[in-house]
């Protein structure tokens, strides 16, 4: 049997994704065949196309995190899924296929009913908010917290998710995206027009408990500065260090550098982190499924709603990642295999 999959063949633009074609594998020992329905599409897909996550895959590759599908075929001494079981996982490389050999250990089977495509949707960017707001930050009801990019994917999961904690949200997004955030039990700011920091400092109290910051460079500092003491900046991305579709290396460093390591040397009272999934599933190795399948649990039971924005062929999977790109999506854009 053969399977389609798309390659990112060199570092660079869109028109290094290729959908190719290839036999497909049988699953090894403690391995599951999954016949792929939906993938999500995420940022960090494009960046690394583009090259600018460090120690990222090698050219040819496939990308895509997140999956929902169902189980095509177990390898030997797998006894915990079965054939036709559907499924949902979360891959460093390889979403972006028909079918995708997958560790037994990183499958979480689905609840009944729910939708391939609100998995794909909910997989990735509720797993890491919910990570970063429980086990990082440790938030507790009648808390107040910061969220940068508030109307994107991971954005909207932030605020969804502080709303059933019982946390106070502040947001940050345009002015067009201002119903969103409020919509998702937000308190907006318009980055455009407002400073953050002002805004923060105005309330009272003046600081948040935790602030998360996907943007980089000098922004880490700024966030790290409304956070009150014992509280925690968490950084999980450098999309400032993007310009123009190509890596700037020196905003990256000087984020890490100035908003993330040197805070450390001169303790303020206050935590910076820098959140990396796979970090943390090694310090904490049964984190990944429990947290995993309770997103799928909150799913199930309608307490969370991810927002959809357009569900795209595989075969158009670089047309997908151009809305991205664009920035005009409100929601995660999932491809369908079917």
């Amino acid at each position: 049997m053969q399977s389609r999959h798309v390659s990112v063949t060199r570092i660079g633009g869109l028109e290094t994704m290729e959908l190719r074609t290839a036999d497909v594998a049988d699953p090894g020992p403690g391995e599951v065949l999954v016949r792929v329905a939906a993938a999500g599409v995420s940022y960090g897909d494009l960046l690394l196309r583009l090259g600018v996550i460090p120690f990222g895959p090698k050219p040819p590759f496939t990308p895509g995190f997140d999956i929902a599908g169902e189980v095509a075929k177990i390898g030997p001494g797998v006894t915990e899924f079965a054939p036709g079981q559907r499924v949902a996982a979360l891959l460093k490389v390889g979403g972006y296929a028909d079918h995708v050999v997958v560790p037994a250990n990183r499958l979480v089977a689905l609840p009944a009913g729910v939708d391939p495509v609100a998995v794909a949707a909910v997989a990735l960017n509720y797993f890491i908010a919910h990570q970063m707001l429980h086990r990082i930050a440790r938030v507790e009801a009648g808390q107040r917290i910061l969220v940068h990019g508030a109307s994107g994917g991971v954005g909207i999961a932030f605020l969804q998710l502080a709303q059933l904690a019982g946390v106070e949200a502040y947001g940050t997004a345009s002015s067009a995206k201002r119903e969103l955030v409020t919509d998702n039990g937000g308190i907006p700011i318009d980055y455009r027009n407002e400073d953050f920091v002002r805004v923060i400092r105005s309330l009272p109290g003046g600081s948040v408990a935790a602030a998360f910051d996907p943007i980089g460079g000098g922004h880490f500092n700024r966030s790290s500065a409304v956070v009150g003491r014992g509280g925690i900046m968490v950084a999980y991305g450098q999309s400032a260090a993007l310009v123009d579709d190509k890596a700037n290396m020196l905003v990256g460093a000087r984020g890490m550098l100035g908003g993330i390591f040197l805070p450390k040397l001169v303790p303020n009272g206050k935590r910076t982190t820098f959140y990396n999934a796979w970090s943390l599933e090694k310090s904490q190795p049964t984190a990944y499924r429990t947290d995993l399948a309770e997103i799928m649990r909150l799913l199930a039971d309608g307490k969370i709603t991810p927002p959809v924005a357009k569900t795209v062929p595989l075969d158009r999977a670089a047309d997908a990642q151009l809305l991205l790109e664009q920035g005009s999506v409100r929601g995660k854009v999932v491809l369908t295999t079917h």
